[in-house]
């Protein structure tokens, strides 16, 4: 069976930022910044473009993951909506983005947009991709409807805001 492609947005490449992988260990890499990578670690397949134009075929990814990218971005719509249009069917995308109520949302002048739950949400469902927020971890015996209101109310105070994207 063949590997699963997985494309890792602004992981960094030495010189600006530090290179943070983010892709899982089962997969095939494809590392991709707005930069050239440093020597050492051109080994790996890499990709010298902008996000919000990926430079890839209809349906050829199985997943893209972009932690802390979309924030940096003119155009975050776009982004997305170039992430749908490059996955497979069932294939995903997971964002990262520092949520409104962390200092860190604030402190980087490069963030031209600072998001909260609803608002990524929002932006998401537009692209046409299916947002998944994870479920914090709480226990059954808690009522359905309490769980929700918990659930809710640790998106909007969490420091950072993770979601998987599902294209269907």
């Amino acid at each position: 069976m063949p590997e699963r492609i997985i494309l890792d947005v602004g992981c960094g490449t030495n010189r600006s930022y530090p290179f943070r992988p983010n892709v899982p260990i089962n997969c095939y890499p494809i590392f991709m910044d707005i930069e050239v990578p440093v020597e050492e670690l051109r080994r790996w397949d890499w990709v010298v473009a902008d996000a919000q134009y990926l430079p890839f075929r209809d349906s050829c990814l199985d997943g893209i993951i972009a932690s802390h990218v979309i924030e940096h971005l003119d155009n975050p719509l776009q982004f997305l909506t170039e992430c749908r249009r490059a996955l497979k069917k069932g294939g995903f995308a997971k964002i990262k983005t520092p949520n409104f109520m962390s200092r860190n949302a604030y402190l980087d002048p490069s963030h031209k947009y600072i998001f909260n739950f609803f608002r990524l949400w929002k932006l998401i469902r537009i692209s046409g991709l299916i947002p998944h927020f994870p479920p914090p971890n709480l226990g059954n015996l808690i009522p359905k409807r309490v769980r929700l209101i918990i659930k809710l109310v640790l998106l909007i105070l969490s420091d950072e805001l993770i979601v998987l994207c599902e294209k269907r």
